[in-house]
């Protein structure tokens, strides 16, 4: 697995939505004294709103007719209202506050919130807005436009953010927001930037920090690979979320990457066995884990050499997510590499079945001749389907050499699949061997390894068959790229002794 093969690309946004009630309670407005009279007549429309309703509505009509020209007193009873939450009330006060004064900047406040509580956030961005219009400096409007916007206009809550640091530069709050934007945005080294400082800037509590802002930090973190600050950070807030599963997961991930660097292997290996058991001690439902908590266990049982288990992790993998088709990839690598040939080719084909023919390449086809190989060569196979393997294997290679004519790997393996005795020259390997030289010639292509394979059955084929001159010239050739080529100075000598 590559080390970006995970990048982000796989990892879903999560959005941050407040509490209605924390949002009400945030008081953006001041409020201002409450007239116990209004309390009491307040109180009674709380007490009856759901006994007796009508009783409610007779007291609050009572109350509104006392208050309905007064600001201060609507915003008071207002206040009262949203925090027992009764909503309808709250806002026909909101209502009569924008009659009284338009422009009174706390019941503009207020008037938002009872939108936030509503979830009308369209509406309560206007209140807003309507308050910067008169106030543009108001950073308590510019921080609930962040919230409102954060989510519908991600574009809008940025610049409010980008305002208030300027006006307030330690509000490391704005950090954490436009970290959060820019996650879910899945611009993520950005991400990082923001979320670097808030971390930084505030105290490693559990009322402090915002743990899914964490969470998303070290999401961030992890699609830019920086596995040994990950490390850093999770050793100082798992302590205060313990069971938190994202935490976690991102613990085994970053460990397991940083173990495959570390100069200390084997004891950073054995922390990764540690760190990977959430996904096997049945703390969690099995529902909740992720392709990639699967593809990560299967990678890590594959560096412990343990193929069988990697094999089943791969197959969780891939029943978590079909779309991600480099699974099956990798899968069929592991069945190959088990000796499990006949899984090997079944998990390729629907590899490439689900790339679709465009998709294919040419590496894909000559990967699965590569597998018709050694599955021909299984014991206690009858001739036949030893031939099927192979006539499937050389079908793969055909397709490979229609997608590309100079895929001169195709021909060298063609040439592999037809020897049927090894100390005999055939021709068709010889005739294969030819077509692959003439194409790395031709196009400058293949390496030296490529070439004395070429070479050196090409001097074997034509010593068998007493043709000298091409002997020498191919015992000559390989040589001159690998000098101590076993079998070419077995020929050379022969060769000599024959005065060639």
């Amino acid at each position: 697995m590559k080390k970006n093969i995970i990048r982000t690309a796989a990892l879903a946004a999560l959005l941050l939505v407040g509490s209605l009630s924390a949002s009400a309670q945030q008081k953006s407005y001041n409020v201002p004294e409450l007239n116990p009279e209004y309390q009491a007549m307040a109180q009674l429309v709380v007490d009856n709103q759901l006994a007796d309703p009508d009783a409610a509505n007779k007291n609050f009509t009572k109350l509104l007719k006392k208050i309905k020209d007064d600001k201060e007193a609507l915003l008071a009873v207002g206040h009262f209202f949203l925090e027992n939450n009764n909503y309808p009330a709250a806002k026909q006060c909101a209502n009569y506050i924008e009659k009284v004064d338009p422009v009174y900047i706390d019941g503009l406040m207020f008037r938002g919130e009872v939108f936030m509580y509503a979830k009308q956030y369209g509406q309560a961005g206007q209140c807003f807005d309507q308050v910067l219009a008169i106030d543009e400096n108001n950073v308590i409007a510019m921080k609930r436009n962040a919230f409102v916007y954060k989510n519908v206009n991600p574009y809008v809550a940025i610049e409010q953010l980008t305002k208030i640091k300027q006006i307030q530069p330690d509000y490391y709050e704005a950090d954490k927001e436009l970290g959060d934007i820019n996650y879910n945005m899945n611009k993520y080294p950005e991400a990082v930037k923001f979320y670097d400082v808030y971390y930084a800037n505030t105290p490693k509590t559990a009322e402090a920090l915002d743990i899914r802002s964490c969470e998303n930090y070290l999401m961030s973190l992890f699609s830019v690979q920086k596995m040994d600050q990950i490390g850093k950070i999770v050793s100082e807030i798992e302590p205060l979320a313990p069971k938190d599963l994202m935490i976690r997961r991102m613990k085994f991930f970053a460990s397991f990457e940083s173990a495959r660097n570390s100069i200390n292997y084997e004891a950073d290996m054995a922390k990764v066995a540690d760190n990977m058991a959430y996904l096997t001690n049945n703390e969690y439902a099995d529902s909740i884990f992720l392709f990639l908590d699967y593809q990560y266990a299967a990678e890590y049982k594959k560096e412990m050499n343990d193929i069988p288990a990697a094999i089943e992790f791969y197959k969780k993998a891939v029943s978590r997510d079909e779309k991600k088709t480099g699974a099956l990839a990798e899968l069929a690598k592991l069945y190959r590499r088990n000796k499990q040939y006949n899984e090997a080719i079944a998990t390729f084909t629907e590899y490439m079945t689900k790339q679709g023919d465009d998709k294919i390449k040419v590496a894909d086809y000559l990967q699965l001749a590569q597998m018709y190989i050694p599955a021909a060569r299984q014991e206690g196979l009858t001739p036949e389907q030893k031939q099927d393997y192979l006539n499937k294997g050389d079908e793969a290679l055909a397709k490979a050499l229609e997608k590309d004519p100079t895929a001169y790997q195709a021909w060298l393996l063609r040439a592999q699949m037809s020897i049927t005795d090894p100390r005999t020259a055939e021709e068709k390997p010889r005739e294969y061997y030819e077509k692959a030289l003439e194409v790395m010639t031709a196009n400058e292509k293949g390496s030296d390894s490529n070439y004395t394979q070429v070479y050196s059955y090409l001097a074997f084929y034509h010593v068998q068959k007493d043709n000298y001159t091409e002997a020498r010239k191919y015992t000559n050739l390989l040589l001159q790229r690998d000098p101590e080529h076993a079998t070419g100075l077995q020929i050379d000598k022969y060769l000599k002794s024959q005065g060639k």
